[in-house]
């Protein structure tokens, strides 16, 4: 089988054209992409956000003790000394300042600016353009507050958010304003079921939970694997195409003389497609590494994991050439053949995601790309770049070895018998 290994190797490298197309064109794609889509996903920039808020307190809190006791007896019938008791533990659940304390906290310095300011003033910066928003609260907020709180009550009164016209900044601040409300109310619904009249408000804490290794995953990466993968299932139609140019030359009548089997000629296909595949992403994966910089700081481990699945897709690569190649061998116009493989191709690089990312399809396009082994290759490397898992190689792997071991029985099923090529 050398031979016919080294013949087809020959035929590749002697076509420069080809060698062109498949070596240098994926690379200079990657880095024109790379540069106009620059920053749009997996930026090392931080986002900063500067969010301006007025904040408007016409709330009179001097009495607050004295007023939610006067509620409490008068609309509530509780006598004097339960309230009395009830109003002075309200003092720990003051609504007005855990607000201003969130406001002001660490978490949200660096996102918003608040500024304290009149009704009047507030007003003409948010018309100006000089503030985001304007949040007000009203007079006899806390008392209603604390005495919904207390009795489960809807409270009469409640904030005002003000803004001169719905932007991202306005409707980031109503976000942040919105959740501090829906933890505050969060906090006095269960107080109230508990039956407890101490009142004490929690600020609400954040952060983010990372899983496993959960490493970024940015554009420049997805061009390298997209190109690098749809480049390498052409091949498959490459190496087929030769077979036109061999049946001119009468190869097959050349294999009968030289006494060698004909299953060889299709063995010969598969092997070096194989190399050609295995050597081409290896090749693409590198370069644009080491000229854009699109895998920083891998690990050893990482490349093994890389180089597997770049073995086996060169594996489904090469039984896909086996069936091209009998199909080449059956028809009588060479041409037309290799039109429709370049259709089967195409189809095969939109479904798995080579040309756009495959989010953008329907569910049902979505999973049937999952199928092909282009997309699958695509979306286990993707896997592996962001969280480096071996378990996630397994069933993926089994695919990939599926898919050869399918087309290799499908190619060998159609390939032609003594006088049929």
């Amino acid at each position: 089988m050398g031979s016919f290994i080294k013949k087809d190797l020959l035929m590749f490298l002697r076509d420069r054209k080809e060698l062109i197309i498949t070596l240098a064109l994926p690379i200079i794609i990657i880095a024109v992409l790379n540069f106009a889509f620059a920053g749009l996903l997996g930026s090392d920039e931080e986002i900063s956000m500067d969010l301006q808020l007025a904040l408007v307190n016409q709330d009179d809190s001097e009495n607050v003790a004295q007023d939610l006791q006067k509620k409490l007896v008068a609309e509530s019938s509780i006598d004097e000394t339960k309230a009395a008791t009830i109003a002075e533990q309200a003092n720990y659940g003051d609504p007005v300042q855990a607000l201003f304390g969130f406001l002001k906290s660490e978490d949200l310095q660096e996102l918003v600016t608040v500024h304290e300011l009149d009704e009047a003033a507030a007003a003409e910066k948010v018309e100006q353009g000089e503030i985001d928003g304007m949040l007000v609260i009203p007079d006899g907020f806390t008392v209603e507050s604390l005495y919904a709180a207390f009795t489960g009550k809807a409270p009469n009164v409640s904030l005002i958010y003000k803004m001169k016209e719905e932007t991202t900044n306005n409707g980031t601040l109503y976000d942040i304003i919105h959740g501090f409300i829906d933890n505050l109310n969060y906090q006095f619904a269960i107080q109230h079921i508990g039956g407890s009249n101490e009142t004490e408000i929690v600020q609400p804490q954040g952060g983010v939970e990372q899983l496993g290794k959960g490493e970024a995953f940015t554009l420049s990466q997805y061009f390298t694997l997209a190109m690098g993968i749809l480049f390498a299932l052409f091949l498959s139609i490459t190496v087929a195409t030769k077979t036109g140019e061999e049946i001119r030359q009468q190869v097959f009548n050349r294999i009968l003389v030289s006494n060698s089997h004909p299953i060889l000629f299709l063995m010969g296909k598969m092997v070096s497609t194989f190399i050609l595949a295995s050597l081409q992403m290896t090749v693409v994966f590198i370069l644009a590494h080491f000229i854009l910089d699109v895998f920083p700081g891998r690990s050893v481990e990482f490349w093994l994991g890389v180089g597997t699945i770049i073995l086996l897709f060169a594996l489904a690569v090469a039984s896909l050439a086996a069936v091209f190649t009998s199909i080449s061998l059956k028809m009588k116009n060479v041409d037309a053949a290799n039109g429709v493989f370049n259709a089967i191709v195409m189809v095969l690089g939109v479904l798995g995601g080579n040309f756009v990312p495959i989010y953008v399809f329907p569910d049902w396009m979505q999973k049937l790309g999952e199928w092909t082994p282009n997309g699958l290759s695509l979306s286990v490397l993707m896997e592996w770049i962001q969280y480096e898992e071996a378990s996630s190689l397994m069933i993926p792997s089994l695919m990939l070895i599926g898919f050869f071991i399918l087309c290799t029985v499908i190619g060998l099923a159609m390939y032609p018998r003594r006088g049929e090529a």
